[in-house]
Formats: structure tokens, sequence, C-alpha cells
């Protein structure tokens, strides 16, 4: 009797010791899966041997721990543990529901930034309130029952400590093998380059190897220091950049001379690269200055200087998409973008930083992965800016933002890039204090800071009306405006028609400044220039598609979603000009200094003038590093690449073709963060030897366009 009752005791702490074992490690593999279902929509892919391996590794590490400690300090440990897990799961879920982007310890700075957002907070959390509830479960079963699975009286186990670790050993070393003999592997897209440049695509990261995993790999650079992608540059040249005119010997024995007038030069600067690379301090810009010597750069073209001297309005648009076009809706930007150029393959990509990330590629022709780019910019050298450029021409220039004038360091980078800052806070007063503010008041209370002046001038708006949330209750600009949807949209639902309805500031701001400008014969002589931080993607999937008229299964890895508008109009062209090359917000600011003849480098953005000649290609950051060119587009969380209809490869070709492209695309996002990281102008701007041959004029530049730019020039 004794013995039995020995045995069951045997047997009872043998089922505890085995449950102390494997709790932890089980826990957090359900939270990933959980998590990586919500955020990606799947779980069993590819890349989860990865996540399961790894997880479980470090689960079983902290159940070494546990197992070291006695009863109740073994109880309390597995509880403190369960809830941090938990709190910390719910937390990416919500964050990433919110801005469509990863938390990562680097942009720990912005953290009072996304606290005034609150009221889309709270919606994100409510709208995953089911998972939070999930990733709370082990724990609520571990404070009801703890006591049952964790005796009082359970000593240390130090056997049960080791069979720990020796699961420890086993799941992860031979996993870290296998990831690191990918190292080699001519296509960036392995696993040795998501787990070790983790800040160059955190969401693949999150993808392979999870969150608690990314979150180890995420401290672990921020305090040591993250390595640096090394590219070969001798696999990148010319030819092997679509986003190239020619390839450069073509340039020096003069052939194809009729698709390119001899007149017409290169947006390019006297720049001394063998010198920097001498004097560089660093591998790193050593390694730099060989990358951009080697990039192909593009031709000026009839379009060069075409705006030269003229005003010019860029507006960066919150959230903005342009399925809210309409010629009755929105007459004025039915006008501006039909009637001007008209960039039929556009792309808005989300870098991975939210509006920030966003509006720098717009500004910069760069991109950046995280919040911090804005902040980081302003302690930088920015000489393409347009602030910059055009005030060196003359220009007035001025910058504003109808939101806190220090949200994402504006404060800093906004001065840095040549404007007059003025926005909440610091100088900027509107009629009206709601959330969100009104551009169309921002318009009213600034337009006379630049009309009427003897000198041209640049305005550039960061909007805010269109910012989620889109719910009548929870955006007093879709409220203000609910009664002028037009009668085919009451049929949407909510989320679509306040979406709308808040979008509409957007119109009602270019009339104020199109009725100003028109009072004081100033319309002619202005650029208008528009484009969206990034997609509402604070719609649901099902709003999303009954807004864009796409499939709602997978709808955020559809790249139609990041289809848009790039608007850029003047009221002196005559007719518009088509374009349908693909192409994305990081062409903008290469654009724009060409079609107003501004000195300089087109090697040294990563983004290239949409107008030059060749083929170009539209870089997005949706399922991993995709692209689309005009021969297809590659998905590369699938690595599947879909001939358009005008592709001219065979098979062969293809598959050297995406092997070329993936180099072309791994160098843009290794060296767009380095431009900014390494404050690359600062250093090599010291070897610009003399400024370059004055640019070519456009061919076809309106007789008002010459005569704006004399009258201004006197």
């Amino acid at each position: 009797m004794k013995k039995s009752r020995n045995k069951e005791i045997d047997k009872n702490e043998y089922i505890r010791d085995l449950f102390g074992i494997l709790l932890l490690p089980l826990t957090m593999l359900y939270m990933e899966i959980l998590a990586k279902l919500k955020i990606f929509g799947s779980v069993f892919d590819d890349q989860f041997k990865y996540l399961l391996f790894l997880t479980l590794a470090i689960g079983f590490l902290l159940s070494l721990v546990a197992m070291l400690l006695r009863g109740k300090a073994r109880r309390r440990f597995i509880k403190v543990t369960l809830a941090v897990l938990a709190v910390w799961f719910s937390f990416h879920v919500i964050y990433q529901g919110n801005f469509q982007t990863f938390f990562s310890w680097q942009t720990l700075g912005q953290a009072k930034d996304v606290t005034e957002f609150w009221r889309e907070s709270i919606a994100a959390t409510l709208n995953v309130w089911y998972m939070v509830v999930a990733f709370f479960v082990p724990l609520i079963i571990m404070c009801a029952a703890g006591r049952f699975l964790v005796d009082d009286s359970a000593e240390r186990s130090v056997s049960y400590a080791g069979i720990a670790f020796v699961a420890f050993i086993v799941l992860y070393f031979p996993m870290l093998v296998v990831i690191n003999k990918s190292k080699n592997d001519e296509d960036s897209s392995t696993p040795y380059y998501y787990y070790t440049y983790i800040q160059n695509d955190l969401e693949t990261t999150f993808r392979y190897y999870g969150i608690m995993n990314t979150t180890r790999l995420d401290i672990k650079q921020l305090v040591f220091g993250a390595p640096i992608d090394e590219v070969d540059i001798d696999d990148l040249n010319g030819d092997d950049d679509p986003s190239s005119s020619e390839g450069k010997d073509k340039q020096k024995d003069g052939k194809d001379k009729e698709q390119k007038p001899k007149e017409y030069g290169w947006n390019v600067m006297d720049i001394d690269f063998d010198k920097a690379e001498k004097s560089a301090k660093s591998n790193r810009l050593k390694n730099m200055d060989k990358y951009f010597k080697s990039v192909q750069p593009t031709q000026k073209n009839k379009y060069t200087g075409m705006f030269k001297g003229k005003n010019l309005i860029f507006i960066t648009l919150e959230g903005f998409s342009d399925k809210i076009i309409d010629p009755e809706f929105t007459p004025t930007l039915y006008k501006m973008s039909t009637e001007g150029f008209v960039f039929t393959n556009f792309y808005n990509s989300v870098w991975g930083g939210s509006t920030a990330s966003g509006e720098y590629s717009n500004m910069t022709g760069n991109f950046y992965t995280t919040a911090n780019c804005l902040k980081a910019s302003g302690s930088t050298y920015q000489p393409f800016a347009l602030g910059n450029q055009l005030k060196k021409q003359g220009y007035k220039t001025l910058a504003y933002h109808n939101n806190t004038y220090t949200y994402y360091g504006r404060d800093k980078s906004h001065p840095n890039f040549g404007y007059k800052w003025k926005a909440i806070g610091n100088g900027l007063k509107l009629k009206s204090n709601c959330w969100p503010r009104s551009d169309k008041e921002m318009a009213e209370a600034t337009v006379n800071d630049f009309i009427g002046l003897d000198v041209p001038f640049h305005a550039y708006y960061m909007s805010v009306s269109g910012h989620a949330n889109y719910t009548f209750s929870g955006n007093m600009m879709a409220t203000r405006h609910k009664s002028d949807l037009p009668e085919r949209l009451k049929s949407y639902p909510e989320g679509v028609q306040a979406f709308n309805a808040c979008q509409y500031e957007v119109e009602l701001m270019l009339q104020v400044l199109v009725q100003e400008l028109e009072e004081a014969g100033e319309l002619e002589d202005t650029v208008f220039a528009m484009e969206a931080d990034h997609y509402p993607y604070a719609l649901s999937d099902g709003d999303l598609a009954r807004l864009y008229g796409l499939p709602k299964a997978n709808i955020r890895s559809n790249f139609d979603l990041y289809r848009n508008s790039f608007i850029l109009w003047s009221a002196s062209m005559k007719k518009p000009v088509v374009v349908d090359k693909p192409c994305s917000t990081i062409d903008i600011l290469p654009t724009l200094s060409n079609l107003f003849d501004l000195e300089y480098d087109s090697r040294l953005m990563m983004g290239s003038d949409i107008m030059a000649e060749g083929d170009h290609f539209a870089l997005l950051k949706v399922n991993g590093w995709s692209w689309i060119s005009t021969q297809g587009e590659y998905n590369e969380a699938l690595r599947r690449f879909t001939p358009s209809e005008n592709c001219t490869l065979t098979d062969d070709e293809q598959k050297d073709y995406i092997t070329r492209m993936n180099k072309v695309v791994r160098a843009k996002k290794t060296y767009s963060l380095q431009l900014l990281n390494e404050n690359y102008y600062k250093h090599i701007f010291q070897y610009v030897r003399k400024s370059s041959p004055t640019t070519t004029t456009a061919e076809d530049t309106t007789a008002e366009t010459t005569k704006s730019s004399k009258k201004k020039a006197s």
C-alpha cells in the first residue's frame, strides 16, 4: 500500500516536472502561432521551421531557470514570465494593427510621439481584443490552478534543468547551422539575411523568426551595433540597373544616338569618388564610395527645366488614396490628376515607419525602415532636399503641418531640409482645435505667407485631416463633411464613407490655394506636386476591399493596394503627359529636381527621374522587398516572378533578369539606410570638384513658363 502511494506521488511529481519543462516552450509557441496567423494570415509556410525550433529553444532556456527554483519561487517566476509574454505579444499585435509596421527597440525614442495617437491605439486594441484574451489565457490558467501544477514543496531539479539545457542545444545550434549555411547564397532573400540584417527588413524577420527571437536580435543589435550588409560592387554595373538609361559603354561609343540626342547631358555632379574612397575614415564609407561611383546616372531629357523658375507647392497627403477622386465630388483633384502629368503605374510603398518613412521618401528620394528617419535626418547634411535646393535659387521656402510641430522630430528635420518651419505649437494657429485638424484651415492660415512676393516660393505641406480613425465618431473631419458625401457613397460601409469624408479636406485645401493663386495672378506660374505618405492602412480589410475593388483575402499583400496617384500639375500645361512606367515615391525628388533644372547627382539617390529614357521600376516594401518593372512583377515572399503582357524575356533570360534585379534591390536597401546612418552626403560633398554644366531646358517648355522664369529672374 505504501509502495503504491509512493509510486503515485512519484508519478505526480514526474508529471509536474514534465509540465514545468514544457509549459513555457509550448506557451511561447502557442503565442507565436496566434500572432503570425493574425499578422500574416498564415502559419505553416516555408519559414515555420525557423520559428518552431528557435521559439522552443528560447522556451527551454526559460524552463532551465524555472527548474532551478523551488516550489513557490518557481510558480512566481512562471506567472511573471507568462504575464510579460502576454503583454509583449498583445503590444506587438496592437502596434502592428495600428501602424501596419513592426515595433523595434531602435525606435524607442519615438514612444512619446506614438502616445499622441491614443484614440487610434484604443481602437486598435478593441479590434483585436480576442487576441489579447487569447494571450492571457495561459496566465489565467496558471493563476487559477498554479498550486496544483507547481507544488509548494517542489525542490530544485538540476537533472530536469539539464534536460531543458540539452533541449535548447538540440533545437538552437543545428538551426543556427542551417541559417548560416545560406550566408553565401547569391539571393539576398535567405534565412541568414533576415537573421542578421534585421533593420533592412524587420517585417520578414518577424515572419521567419517570430516576435521573441526578433526582439532578442533587435536588443542585441541595439546594444552591440547592427552588422552592415556587404554588397559585391563588382556585381553591380549600369547595365544591371533597370532604372538606368543605358550602359556606360553605350555612352562612350555613341550608340543609340537617335534615342539619346547629343545635347542632353547627364544629371551628375563632378565628384572625385577615388579621392573620397582613399580619404574615407571607415571601410563602410569606402564601400559606399565604390557603390555610388558604379551607379549608372540618368540622362537629361526633353522635360529637363520644364518648370524652371516656377513656384512649387508640394504636399504629402496623410493616408490618401486616389480612389476618392471624382469629377463631381473632388473637381479640383480630378482636374489636377487628369490634366497634368498622369502617372498610370505609380506605387506608394509602406517602408516600415508609418507616416515618417513615407514623408521621408517623398522628400529625399531615399527610403528608411523605421520612424527615426526624420529625426535622424535633422543632424545630417541634406543638399538635395527641395527646400535647400530652391533656397539657393532665391526662393522663399516654407513648410507647414497642422499637428504638433515636434512630432517625429520634424522640428529638426524640416528646418534642416531648408524650410522655415511652422506647425501647431510653433506659430501655426487654426480656427478650430479638433482631431484631426482641418487641412483647409491650414491653407487659409498660411497662403498669405508666400503669395504676392517679388521672389518665387516653395511651400511644403504635411496634411493631417485624412488621419485615422475612419469613423464619424472618431474623426472630426469625417463628421464635418458627412453631409458633403455624394449619394453613391452612402451605401458603403461607415469606414469607407468616413474615409472619403475626411479626405474631402484635401479638395477644399486645394480650392483655397488655387483661388488665392488665381486672384494673385500666380496660378500659371505654380506647380502642384502631391503624393500620400501611405495607403489608408487603418481601414479594415473589408473596407479596403470595398474602397479599392479588390478581393478581401490577403488584400494587404496585393500590389494593387499600393497603386496610387502622384499628382503633378501646372495650369500652364496645355495638355496632359501620360507616363506608364512603373515608379514609386522615391522617384518624386529626382523627377522634380530635373523638371526644375536643379543641380543634383542622380547616382546619389535611390529613386530616379521618371522622365529619363530607359526602363524603370517601382520598389515596394510589400511581401518582403518586391518590385514591379516593365517586364513583370516579383513577389519576394513567394519568390515568384509574374511576366507582364509586354515582357520580352525568354524563360532563361527571366532567371538572369530576376537575379540582376534582386542584386540591385539589395544594394538599394543597403545603401539607402547607410546614406542616413553614415551622413554620407556630408562625406562625399567634400569631393565635389566643381558645379556641373548648365542643364539643357525642355524642348517643349511653354511660352508662359519661359516668360514666368524670366520675370522672376529679373
